[in-house]
Order: structure tokens, then C-alpha cells, then sequence
């Protein structure tokens, strides 16, 4: 008997444990996903993730346009006057990790005043995320080529072009591997495969009479 209590007390502490990790790693996740920057902690609630209010809504759209800022590539030598792509978009992203602050402080204040800060703070949430856009459009077209990568001056004609060029570098290769194999005496591959008027032949033609059966009285 006391080695089954035990046994059950063991399989409830390891039930626990596991329980408590797990809930320890969704919490960490939560409020990763939580953060406007990835690199910065957000003194925002983790119900701002789904919560329909004001400050949450504003939360949610700055974590968009930091988003935005990083789906573009990244490219140190490209400036404009005296400061780089990148820092504009690292100051950018500081910005909107203050104005996520000041969202939080926001929020905490009465209704009556809380309305007015929030309504200040959304103009400048729509300032971010229209700086965002330029941003990662204007990092996105180095030398008119997008971020995936494909050459946005080729047309769909010459694309098609060169890929039937390939095709027929290819064939030639194959007749020449064919011709090499025939002279070195290899097996012939047009005596092993049936040729394409004998295939057509032999799928179009009508099949052979049979002779009459006779049966027997």
C-alpha cells in the first residue's frame, strides 16, 4: 500500500512539473509576442494581444508597422544625407517603443483624460506606420530588384524565352550523349524503344479477328 501512495504521489509532483513548465513557457511566449520590438520588453498587459479597446488597438498597430520596418532587407551603405537606412529605421522602431509606453501610461488614467491622450497618441501611431511603409519601401528596391529577391525587370516574355533556350541546350546535350553512345558501339536506344509511328500504330490499330469457335452438339 505505501508503495503505491508512493507511486501516485510521484506521478502527481511530475504531473505538476510538467504542468509548471509549461505554463512558465507560454507566459514567456505571450509576452514575446507582446513586445513592439523584438529586443525591447513592453510594459503593456498581454490581454492587449486580443483586447478590443483603444490603447490595445494602438499597441497592436505600432507591433505592425515595427513588423513592417523589419520585412524589409537590410542595407548599411545606403544613405540619405548624413544618416543610413538602418538608423532611420532603428530610431524609428525606438519611437514606437515610447509611444507603447506612453500608451500604457495612457490607459491608466481616468476615462476623461484617457480619451484625449489616446486620441493624441493615434495621430502619432499613424505617423509611425506611414514612416514604416516608406521606409521599407524605399529599403526594398535596391537597383530595382524587390525584397524576394526576383529581378522586377524582366518580363514574363523573355522569361519564358530563356527558359525555352535551356530546354533546347538541353536536347542538344541529349543528342550528343546518344550519338557518343552509338559510336562507342553502347546499346541502341532506338532498336530497344519502339518508335513513336510504331506506338501510334499499335494503339490505333483495330484488333485481330478471332477465328469462329465451333461447338460441339
Amino acid at each position: 500500500m505505501r508503495e503505491v501512495v508512493l507511486w501516485l504521489l510521484a506521478f502527481l509532483a511530475t504531473w505538476i512539473v510538467l504542468l509548471v513548465v509549461v505554463a512558465t513557457i507560454l507566459r514567456w511566449r505571450l509576452h514575446r509576442r507582446n513586445r513592439v520590438s523584438p529586443a525591447v520588453r513592453s510594459p503593456a498587459p498581454v490581454t492587449w494581444l486580443w483586447a478590443p479597446t483603444a490603447p490595445a488597438r494602438l499597441h497592436r498597430r505600432l507591433q505592425g508597422a515595427v513588423a513592417e520596418i523589419h520585412l524589409a532587407p537590410s542595407h548599411t551603405g545606403q544613405a540619405i544625407g548624413a544618416a543610413s537606412v538602418d538608423d532611420l529605421r532603428r530610431e524609428l522602431e525606438y519611437q514606437a517603443v515610447e509611444l507603447d509606453h506612453h500608451l500604457v501610461i495612457a490607459a491608466r488614467h481616468p476615462r476623461g483624460q484617457r480619451r484625449s491622450l489616446v486620441r493624441s497618441l493615434g495621430e502619432q501611431v499613424e505617423e509611425v506606420e506611414q514612416l514604416s511603409v516608406r521606409l521599407s519601401r524605399l529599403s526594398a528596391r535596391p537597383e530595382g530588384t524587390p525584397s524576394s529577391g526576383w529581378e522586377a525587370t524582366r518580363q514574363p516574355p523573355e522569361v519564358l524565352a530563356a527558359i525555352a533556350r535551356q530546354l533546347d541546350l538541353l536536347d542538344e546535350a541529349q543528342a550528343e550523349l546518344t550519338a557518343i553512345e552509338r559510336a562507342a558501339g553502347l546499346v541502341d536506344v532506338d532498336a530497344v524503344l519502339p518508335t513513336t509511328s510504331e506506338v501510334t500504330t499499335a494503339r490505333f490499330s483495330p484488333p485481330a479477328e478471332l477465328p469462329p469457335r465451333h461447338e460441339t452438339p
